[in-house]
């Protein structure tokens, strides 16, 4: 039931009789664009020589929330453990995108605020201040990072002189044309947003700018795709950012803005935060190729922790008309009065938020944004005969007082529903080792698989986890998996440094997207490459499950990315070691090259120029050095698959010594006799080794060195010979070893000695 506010009643006389009876609503203002104008093309935007920016803008501290005090509970949906042994997703892509390391950007501000939407052909990464276009396909080409405000600089004003980041970057689904946004944090504000004219990010946009509500500090803006309207949310912090007023929410007339029209109409409703708090409201944003029932509103979701630790608050707006905006919009949720129902949870960082996050190697600490949901409040409908779901994520305290994140499937009958239908399906906690995960997002594909994209970290020390620079990592789960569960999580990225001081900032959101194809996902978040402040890099990646396809293509996945070989002598061939390329894809996969590189061979290879959808072949690889010490080599696929080429990184060390006979097989020796056997230590290099001790390990007191012909040094191609007894003291399997040190690359040199006492 809507909740409607109501004003004086309206009067009609009849006679001498005055009756008043009729309510009337009182509507929200109607406002219209404050600037309109077209673009230039955004690919001719990106030819122009880019702005300098000088020195570096630190964010100021977060507009924090006052909420409700919860202590710690018992997480009900918290998973501490994963169920299956691995994963049932793979990652694709894997390249850089704006931040340290892309071309011809410097980091000019913290932090980074990820956002990402994905088109038909391409990707838009907007990091802060700056965005990029890229191609979906490999090699996955970016064009350069363009300042933000560049696109509105023919819409002149205050969108054209600031760039003050929180940016949004939206791909609607059912026009295919892009949306772009960022609010002005300066002067009078205003919302600045740029629809494009057709489905090429690179062409040219409509541009608007908007009021925003009583001249208040817009912050923390946040976008959701609908039927007849784009809808945003901010958090109110009043003229000057005196203090929080409340959320907005706003309709933009979609409509007109995908036709070019000036006067298309915007409408914000204000909520208060009495009598309770209110804040930061994610709007549905539809991922879907099949839109909502008719006439169904586009909800939001908020208000984290303003109530209490089990409950969230929904919100509507419902376009009277959509035909004639004059006629306004009803907006619902006030006072918190729409609450849905989650599992009990335990407020992230003690209270909400706050630096709690711990990093490797430095005492800084991150801020997790405990206090909000994270961006998106994603919506999927089945379709006829099926489901309508919205999803949703934030961080909270894990059972051993490390952040998790607690991720939500909402869901309603496929009709037109008000949000007082909507439910909890399933729900749950990832925190399955004492590692620190927060700031994700989250987005399912056509066949109900889920995924969710987080950072992750844990200081130098760290109970039940691994000490960790911020890293990215994502978890899944199948649609048929137990409920409240996901899978293992695979890393996209390892971070290699930690962010110091910055005001604690981390984020302040990521981006988990879902293809056009159904299948594959996308997400975006920042890392460290190395400890400094200003700093930060971004990675974007892409992720498919293998019953799902991605989309009808072709789809790559190896068993392994990453080989290590035992020590090896030098011109000798180590135990070889093999990789499954399995074809997860719906469609043929067509091998143009698989190549080998380093001191490594190909032995066998059943890959053929195609691999059928479902199938798999295998390449058999050993490792042969040409030198001492560490050695490194790629195996590379080159194929028609959209994460060509595909590389396995090959390791191994090669070894200047070499013992024969390897292994040194004593047999069956029976308890109190003995056996012994000669190893041949043979120079294999053409340099000098010394040799500096030689040891048994293992069985120790079945073992011994019974005779050494070998002196301190050995010359190059030369031998000499160690004698080793075996005289086993039990029955049963007595295995050990000897040890060769020496400077010839990759000490000790060792032969395995197995014999079984009789």
């Amino acid at each position: 039931m809507r909740k409607e506010r109501s004003i004086v009643t309206s009067c009609l006389a009849l006679g001498a009789l005055l009756l008043c009876s009729l309510p009337l609503v009182a509507q929200d203002p109607i406002n219209h664009a404050v600037r309109f104008a077209v673009s230039a093309p955004l690919g001719e935007l990106a030819k122009l020589p880019q702005a300098p920016q000088y020195g570096f803008h630190e964010a100021n501290p977060v507009r924090r929330v006052p909420k409700r005090f919860a202590g710690q509970v018992v997480d009900p949906v918290e998973q501490s453990s994963t169920l299956v042994p691995e994963a049932n997703y793979s990652i694709g892509a894997n390249f850089l995108g704006v931040g340290n390391g892309f071309p011809g950007y410097s980091v000019p501000d913290a932090p980074p605020d990820t956002n990402m939407a994905v088109g038909d052909t391409q990707i838009v990464q907007w990091v802060n201040v700056s965005y990029t276009v890229c191609s979906k396909t490999a090699p996955y080409t970016c064009g350069p990072a363009i300042q933000g405000n560049a696109i509105w600089s023919k819409l002149g004003g205050i969108c054209a002189a600031n760039n003050n980041g929180d940016p949004i970057a939206q791909w609607d689904v059912q026009a295919h044309r892009w949306l772009l946004s960022q609010n002005v944090f300066a002067g009078s504000y205003g919302v600045c947003v740029a629809i494009s004219t057709s489905a090429d990010a690179n062409g040219t946009y409509n541009l608007y700018e908007f009021p925003v509500v009583s001249s208040g500090f817009p912050d923390y803006p946040k976008w959701g795709v609908w039927v007849n309207n784009y809808g945003e949310t901010w958090n109110n912090f009043g003229p000057g950012g005196g203090g929080f007023v409340g959320p907005v929410f706003c309709a933009y007339n979609r409509t007109k803005m995908l036709a070019g029209d000036k006067t298309a109409e915007q409408i914000c409703h204000q909520y208060t935060i009495t009598p309770n708090y209110q804040d930061s409201l994610l709007p549905a944003d539809i991922d879907s190729p099949t839109a909502p029932p008719a006439g169904e509103d586009q909800f939001a979701i908020g208000s984290l922790g303003d109530i209490d630790n089990s409950h969230l608050s929904l919100y509507s707006v419902h376009i009277n008309n959509p035909s004639d905006w004059t006629k306004g919009a009803t907006f619902t949720g006030d006072n918190d009065d729409q609450l849905i129902s989650i599992a009990t949870f335990s407020p992230a960082c003690g209270n909400y938020g706050g630096a709690c996050v711990p990093q490797k190697g430095i005492t800084d600490l991150l801020d997790s944004l405990g206090g909000r949901l994270m961006y998106r409040f994603a919506y999927w409908n089945d379709g006829s005969g099926g489901v309508q779901h919205w999803l949703t994520n934030f961080d909270v305290a894990a059972s051993g007082g490390q952040n998790g994140v607690r991720w939500e499937e909402i869901t309603a009958a496929e009709s037109n529903v008000p949000p007082t239908s909507l439910s909890v399906f399933q729900e749950g906690t990832y925190a399955p080792d004492g590692n620190w995960r927060w700031m994700g997002s989250i987005a399912r594909d056509k066949m109900g698989d889920i995924l969710v994209g987080y950072s992750e970290s844990c200081g130098s020390t760290c109970p039940g986890g691994t000490p960790m620079y911020p890293s990215i990592f994502v978890a899944g789960r199948l649609a048929s998996d137990t409920k409240g569960t996901l899978e293992p999580e695979l890393l996209l990225i390892g971070g290699t440094g930690s962010q110091p001081d910055t005001s604690n900032r981390w984020g302040d959101y990521s981006s988990m997207r879902i293809d056009q194809d159904g299948c594959t996902f996308w997400y975006t978040t920042e890392y460290y490459k190395v400890t400094q402040v200003f700093d930060w890099s971004t990675q974007i990646g892409s992720f498919s499950f293998a019953g799902c396809g991605g989309g009808g293509g072709p789809i790559v996945s190896l068993s392994a990315t990453k080989l290590a070989f035992v020590k090896t002598p030098i011109g000798h061939t180590s135990p070889s070691k093999s990789v499954t390329l399995t074809n997860t894809g719906t469609a043929t996969l067509n091998i143009s090259s698989i190549t080998i590189s380093g001191d490594f061979i190909i032995q066998t290879n059943t890959c053929g120029p195609q691999v059928l959808a479902g199938a798999n072949c295998k390449v058999t690889m050993a490792f042969t050095p040409t030198a001492k010490g560490a050695r490194h080599g790629t195996l590379t696929f080159n194929d028609d698959a959209s994460n060509s080429p595909q590389t396995v990184a090959l390791s191994g060390t090669g070894e200047s010594i070499a013992l024969s006979p390897n292994p040194v097989n004593y047999g069956t020796v029976v308890v109190g006799q003995s056996s012994t056997m000669a190893v041949t230590v043979t120079n294999v290099s053409t340099a000098t080794v010394s040799l500096t001790g030689f040891t048994i390990t293992g069985a120790i007191t079945d073992y011994s060195i019974t005779n050494n012909t070998c002196g301190g040094t050995l010359n190059a191609g030369a031998n000499c010979s160690i004698s080793v007894k075996f005289a086993p003291t039990v029955k049963g399997k007595r295995n050990g070893q000897l040890n060769v040190f020496n400077n010839g690359g990759g000490s000790n040199s060792s032969d395995k000695l197995v014999g079984v006492g009789g």
